[in-house]
């Protein structure tokens, strides 16, 4: 994502068909909820993918949210996991943080490399 034409976020998944819910959920919980990247990454995700449930983690379904989707109609069906993100962000001071998965597929590692001169 650009912020004034800049590099300001990315994100990715590995996950076929749930790379897009994943990285949309780790972009709206950055941007929209305020989020820090590392607790966007680790927030719990569903999956919807145009079928008569949508896949939820236990800790979706924990969510008081997930109850009053439930009270308009939506159905869920338990996953483990969905998803495993990473991502980058640059700071306003122009450094960089990286972020992974602290629990989902055994946990993740992120690293911003520095150049030495």
């Amino acid at each position: 994502m650009l912020q004034d034409g800049k590099p300001l976020l990315a994100a990715g998944s590995p996950g076929g068909a749930t790379i897009i819910t994943t990285v949309l959920q780790v972009l709206t919980g950055r941007l929209d909820r305020g989020l820090s990247l590392v607790d966007a990454i680790a927030e719990p995700r569903a999956s919807q993918r145009n079928a008569a449930q949508t896949q939820a983690e236990p800790g979706f379904l924990a969510q008081p949210e997930a109850e009053k989707l439930k009270a308009i109609g939506h159905q869920f069906k338990p996953t483990g996991e969905i998803g495993s993100a990473t991502g980058v962000e640059r700071l306003p001071d122009g450094r960089w943080v990286a972020a992974a998965e602290r629990e989902r597929h055994g946990g993740g590692a992120a690293a911003v490399v520095v150049p030495t001169r």
